[in-house]
């Protein structure tokens, strides 16, 4: 598949291997006693490059629960960030990565960089390898308003 590589961690930037090792800090802090299946996100905003993370929080009741990305959205968004450059995101899985569920993929689908998508690494907890891709190849028919453009302003 042309939509995503693997790369090894210390092959990236600087700004990615940071935001992933936020995503592994935050991901301790998920409470998960009903799955124990612990998720982190780490966010970086376009505009100052400031990092929001977020961890997935669980509910017994299974729908009020939260994953780490939509933990981490509304931090950044509550301070006034409305663009997003990139989040990773740290689980582990022994055979795979852990993508976005499909309502986080919509939820980052709002706040778009200024290029119209959203790099997206994903990591083990380890962070030997990181699977990188876009929002555009996960979420290729995102729905979208035709106020949308004037909401943000």
């Amino acid at each position: 598949m042309d939509n995503y590589v693997i790369v090894d961690f210390k092959s990236l930037d600087d700004t990615v291997q940071d935001l992933v090792r936020h995503a592994v800090q935050v991901r301790k802090n998920a409470y998960c006693p009903y799955s124990n299946y612990a998720v982190g996100a780490a966010i970086l905003t376009q505009d100052d490059s400031k990092v929001y993370t977020g961890c997935n929080i669980e509910n017994v009741a299974l729908s009020p629960s939260i994953c780490a990305e939509r933990a981490a959205v509304p931090k950044a968004v509550s301070d006034g960030y409305l663009k997003f450059k990139m989040i990773a995101i740290v689980a582990h899985q022994q055979e795979s990565f852990t993508a976005p569920c499909g309502v986080c993929r919509q939820i980052l689908s709002e706040f778009c960089g200024s290029d119209g998508d959203i790099e997206i690494y994903l990591s083990k907890p380890a962070m030997d390898k990181v699977l990188c891709t876009k929002l555009s190849q996960l979420l290729p028919l995102a729905f979208v308003s035709f106020k949308k453009d004037s909401a943000a302003k």
